[in-house]
């Protein structure tokens, strides 16, 4: 009788590694998927489960195109379990050792596969760690990067990044010396791993491990037999210097010739899925705690990066031989970005209705966001504001963005936002407080705010159905609110103004007791539609 963990009976078993085993399972609906089970005596450690949440956790918020998405996780008894998707298909390694190299464009559809797996990966906060050919699944609608095994949050685990962990035939320097990481390892583990796939050898050859090492962090990697548009590109990802590789979006920008990362990625679900693309998470911005004074003491992490690098010209994306079926999709997937010229290849129909599924979950300073059924709901501790982002853009020209919402517990206000930025704080908030008061307030992270209208006392409800409107007119934004289909507030802003960008919810909670607010939709769409 085949084995159940967590409701999914195990079927045969797929491959196994330091962690655990990896099995296809049927799932309780009859379809099918991958159960990674942790070995039970890593599964026992208190530690060990503590860094199992954080995986399960960290890869919930990497989008779903280019990889395997997670689609359940426990603890059953002594055994922890991880399912993905299954992916149907050889692995690179594999693929590989029984065809022979990619080259021409299968190379370069599977180059662009794999950068754009990253690009959601490091947009999600991770850092993979252990890209190898054996991580890249061949699926038929094209590549997918597998096995956050040992991923880490970037911001949350900075002392688990001084261990050695990988692969190390496709580790980078910093990482052989046992140094905090970035995600630029990934980058140089990427330059390995098309590498390989291009010539059939590893960039810095084989033997014991501690010669492998060594050349990675002494001497340049063997790249003859790979095509020469697609070397240089290699080469930037092999520097020793992780300050010199390109960033995982550059890198995409560099195969496919600047085109924008969000029209890469919506191209990318469309062309390998047939489906309507839908951008995957953003990072959370940050929460922010309120001081007594009202003026926010948290702000926007700076960040540094160095001076961007001459860039080798974008490399020809032509298809040339089709036998390796695996990344038709891919090489597909290439020449739709080489035509992203033609905004109707990437356009996607409004209005955007939230399920929530995409949005960003977990705890942090200020309280905790996740998913409640079919809504969404944030909980925010005293003297704390917390905002979130909805996985979609603004249109051009103005927005109208509307949520259902309904105080649970506390006092405080809570509402929608809309022309904001998660990198710099920037938003237009609408806000509805406890006590029935509307406000609109122009925000940047780190300042009190500026008051453009309110507050104001209004009939509010239960349960609020909040709209707000970001029109665009001669250099000034004007913005309107609703409560509950009355025009309740306007205002406008011609102060160096902020344009379209990012919309979303929020909540701030009052200084004496936890705020909870639940909301059971959200919905953007273009302004006069």
């Amino acid at each position: 009788m085949n084995e159940v963990i967590g409701g999914y009976t195990l079927r045969r078993l797929l491959g196994s590694g330091g962690m655990g085993e990896v099995h296809l399972a049927s799932t309780p609906t009859g379809g099918l998927a991958a159960v990674k089970v942790i070995h039970p005596a890593l599964a026992r450690d208190p530690a060990f489960r503590r860094r199992f949440e954080r995986e399960v956790a960290a890869a919930r918020r990497v989008a779903r195109f280019c990889t395997a998405p997670v689609l359940d996780a426990g603890i059953d008894g002594d055994v922890a379990y991880l399912v993905t998707e299954y992916v149907k298909g050889p692995d690179l390694a594999r693929a590989v050792h029984d065809q022979g190299p990619l080259s021409g464009g299968n190379l370069e559809a599977l180059a662009v596969g794999i950068a754009t797996a990253l690009s959601a990966i490091h947009g999600a906060g991770v850092i993979h760690r252990d890209l190898k050919p054996s991580n890249v699944l061949l699926s038929p609608l094209g590549p997918r990067v597998i096995d956050f095994g040992i991923a880490q949050l970037v911001e949350h685990d900075g002392l688990a990044s001084q261990a050695i962990l990988g692969t190390p035939a496709f580790m980078a320097p910093e990482q052989v010396r046992g140094e905090p990481l970035t995600p630029a390892a990934d980058v140089f583990a990427w330059g390995g791993v098309i590498a390989f796939a291009g010539t059939g050898r590893l960039p810095f050859g084989g033997g014991a491990p501690g010669e492998v090492l060594y050349r990675i962090t002494q001497e340049g990697p063997r790249l003859d037999g790979l095509d020469e548009g697609i070397r240089q590109v290699v080469e930037r990802t092999l520097a020793k210097d992780p300050r010199l590789r390109p960033t995982a979006q550059q890198l995409l920008a560099d195969l496919v010739g600047g085109t924008r990362l969000a029209a890469a990625t919506e191209v990318v679900e469309r062309t390998w899925t047939g489906g309507t693309a839908t951008p995957g998470p953003r990072p959370a911005p940050p929460d922010v705690r309120l001081a007594p004074s009202g003026v926010p003491v948290a702000s926007v992490p700076s960040k540094t990066s160095p001076a961007p690098q001459d860039r080798p010209p974008a490399m020809s994306v032509a298809r040339k031989r089709r036998r390796w079926p695996w990344i038709a999709g891919a090489a597909a997937f290439v020449l739709a970005i080489a035509a992203a010229a033609v905004p109707a290849l990437w356009q996607e129909p409004w209005p955007y209705e939230a399920g929530f599924g995409e949005w960003a979950v977990g705890e942090s300073q200020g309280g905790t966001a996740r998913q409640s059924g079919t809504g969404y709901e944030l909980t925010v501790k005293p003297g704390w504001r917390l905002w979130k982002s909805a996985p979609r853009q603004e249109p051009e020209g103005g927005v109208i963005v509307s949520a259902k919402a309904a105080l649970e517990k506390g006092s405080g206000e809570y509402g929608v936002w809309c022309h904001g930025s998660a990198s710099t704080g920037d938003r237009y908030e609408f806000g509805v407080s406890s006590s029935g008061q509307v406000t609109i307030v122009k925000r940047r992270t780190g300042t009190r705010g500026r008051t453009l209208y309110g507050p104001a006392s209004t009939q509010s409800a239960a349960v609020n159905r909040i709209v707000a409107e970001c029109g665009e007119s001669g250099g000034r934004v004007t913005l309107r609110m609703w409560l509950n289909e009355r025009l309740v507030a306007e205002a406008s802003d011609a102060d160096a103004p902020y344009g379209p960008n990012e919309s979303g919810v929020h909540a701030a909670s009052a200084a004496t007791a936890d705020l909870r607010v639940r909301f059971d939709s959200f919905a953007l769409r273009p302004a006069g539609q």
